[in-house]
């Protein structure tokens, strides 16, 4: 039996707590006060503003939250012992995610394997907050296991959500997540500076490129479930409930195109000796003389009279009516944000379907409109689409998919545009600078601080006392020309020649002088200068590390066959000493002879 939901409490108002200031009583002026004590006094404003945020929300949503809290306590009676519930962050079809202070952080949880790798802007011990997402009953246990293992193998990936721990109350699942301070994306999109959208932009990609060489496809992309803070420039991204491994090589549909393979990350055209080319003509012929026919003719219904008549004089001749082989594919993901694979039913996706989604939120930057699609059904879709790219390329996209697009609709134009022409038609004022805007990254900061997430609480710096200026025009114009230019190449429709994520971290639009992110990027297991070194147990799917035994003793009972010399030890997954960074070995093997690093600088 249900029971009844707890009739919740009115709402606590958001009182702030009384200070006390280190100069009370003493002979000094505040112009005394250090930088020290003014960042101290911030950290304790931002404190209460994030443990009071339910507080600002409307009276309705203040009782419905309230309610949620309690039935969350009511369900799983010891998360009070460790959590206290001050907010909801989000709810969705599968789960909601409450903001809550981790009540022993300092004193009963083993943190590093997940707090090195959130930026933190001070090492005072201030309150730490997390996401506590719960996930409804009526999500399949399946998926529920995906979800925690796909965030275990993304564990090392750059500005992705990081487990802290889960655990099960009867037929509750609850996933505890750093907590990531963010702005709803409609406050800022239409107003954040270029340096913001490129901050935006580098993080966004740097996770896709690193859950992609982790031999995953997120799925879901979009604003909502990348948490971006812009007042400090920083993201993250969340919600891996949609997300699923790329299939691999041998495991594939009847697409003209491989799966992704480490040579081509978004496959590659079959050779021409794999293709039935005369099958492939036969069907783009008949799809153009289909799209000529009257729109009466084009197609019937499965249970129109007249297919039911055919099929019956079928079976009396003794012949079976062949049905149109069911497509199986993926095609999980947000309206508006799915690729043309995706909507095609492509049994071969890779991540080339993550980084379209990368690109529409491009497009709402740069267009200042959000959301640009909003179609019904997967047909209105591609009719979008099609309308924008036009008849010839769509029909292109559909032969790479082993599908025919055929349309008789007057209006669909043959060559369709440039991304960049409507670009250009929506946003007509898309030269013209904006205004800085003090309230966002990178004017809000006088320097780079990162936001208190899930790390102790802090505030950013002071904004800068004098009023910036708007970016020259041939500057704007720059980054306007270089921001199109990636848009083009992130909104390819082939997905086979859709810019990576690497690729675009080092476009002009988001590449950083002087540096480049091949020597940031933290490998997977078995990849790196020691990837050899590095591998997961077949039995136990634990991490595992080859080194140099401490004693004779060890070697001669851990001795690992494949490498003489050296014992096989377990390593915890995360644990930032075992991750390979760029063209360096990581920290547990960096002394080895194999793989020290030789500076060419350093003097003979």
């Amino acid at each position: 039996m249900e029971e009844p939901a707890p009739q919740p409490p009115e709402p606590e108002p958001a009182t702030r707590p009384v200070r006390y200031s280190p100069g009370d009583g003493d002979d000094q002026d505040d112009s005394d006060l250090s930088d020290a004590s003014m960042e101290e006094e911030d950290a304790e404003e931002s404190e209460d503003e994030e443990e009071h945020t339910l507080a600002f929300k409307s009276p309705e949503d203040q009782v419905e939250i309230v309610a949620q809290m309690r039935s969350l306590e009511h369900a799983v009676p010891r998360l009070s012992d460790d959590y206290r519930l001050v907010d909801r962050l989000g709810t969705g079809t599968f789960s909601t995610v409450f903001k809550a202070v981790d009540l022993h952080h300092y004193n009963k949880w083993e943190n590093a394997l997940w707090d090195s790798a959130v930026p933190s802007a001070s090492s005072s011990k201030g309150k730490v907050y997390v996401a506590l997402k719960r996930i409804y009953v009526t999500s399949a246990p399946e998926r529920i296991r995906n979800e925690i293992t796909i965030l275990e193998t993304c564990r090392n990936a750059r500005h992705v959500s990081k487990l802290v721990t889960a655990f099960r109350e009867r037929d509750q699942i609850v996933l505890v997540l750093p907590y990531q301070r963010n702005d709803d994306f409609r406050d800022y999109y239409r107003v954040l500076s270029m340096d913001g959208i490129k901050a935006y932009f580098r993080c966004l990609l740097r996770a896709l490129r690193d859950i992609h060489a982790r031999g995953i496809i997120h799925r879901d992309v979009k604003p909502a479930n990348f948490l971006y803070d812009p007042r400090t420039g920083d993201g993250t991204l969340c919600d891996f409930g949609l997300a699923c491994h790329i299939e691999r090589p041998g495991v594939h549909g009847q697409c003209l195109h491989t799966p992704a393979i480490k040579q081509y990350p978004h496959g590659r055209i079959r050779k021409h000796e794999e293709l039935d080319s005369q099958s492939i003509r036969y069907k783009q012929r008949e799809a153009r003389q289909r799209q000529d026919a009257r729109s009466d003719t084009v197609g019937y219904l499965e249970k129109d009279p007249r297919h039911v008549y055919i099929c019956m004089l079928l079976l009396r001749c003794g012949l079976t009516p062949v049905r149109r082989p069911h497509s199986r594919a993926n095609r999980a993901g947000t309206r508006g944000f799915r690729a043309p694979e995706v909507l095609l039913k492509c049994g071969d996706q890779t991540g080339a379907i993550d980084v379209w989604s990368a690109g529409m939120i491009l497009a709402f930057f740069l267009a200042c409109k959000f959301p640009l699609f909003n179609s019904n059904d997967d047909v209105e879709a591609l009719m979008e689409i099609a309308s924008i790219i036009g008849r010839k390329k769509m029909e292109k996209v559909a032969t790479l998919h082993n599908r025919t697009f055929s349309t008789n609709i007057p209006t669909l134009d043959s060559d369709g545009m440039t991304w960049t022409n409507f670009m250009r038609k929506l946003n007509p004022d898309m030269d013209t600078p904006r205004e800085p805007d003090t309230r966002y990254y990178p004017y809000y900061t006088s320097r780079a601080t990162p936001p208190p997430s899930s790390s102790p609480t802090s505030s950013s710096s002071r904004s800068s006392p004098a009023a910036p200026s708007p970016p020259s025009r041939s500057a704007w114009e720059r980054d306007v020309t270089n921001a199109l230019s990636l848009l083009e190449q992130l909104l390819e429709p082939e997905s086979i020649k859709r810019m990576t994520p690497a690729k675009a971290l080092a476009h002009p639009f988001l590449a950083i002088p002087g540096t480049s992110d091949d020597n940031e990027v933290p490998h997977p297991v078995g990849e790196g200068r020691c990837g050899k070194w590095h591998f997961v147990d077949e039995e136990t799917g634990e991490l595992m590390i080859r080194v140099r035994p401490r004693s004779e003793e060890e070697l001669r009972v851990y001795e690992c066959p494949q490498v003489k010399g050296t014992v096989i030890r377990r390593i915890e997954a995360g644990d930032p000493d075992g991750v390979a960074i760029g063209p360096l070995p990581c920290r547990i093997h960096q002394d080895e002879p194999e793989f020290r690093v030789i500076d060419l600088d350093e003097d003979d």
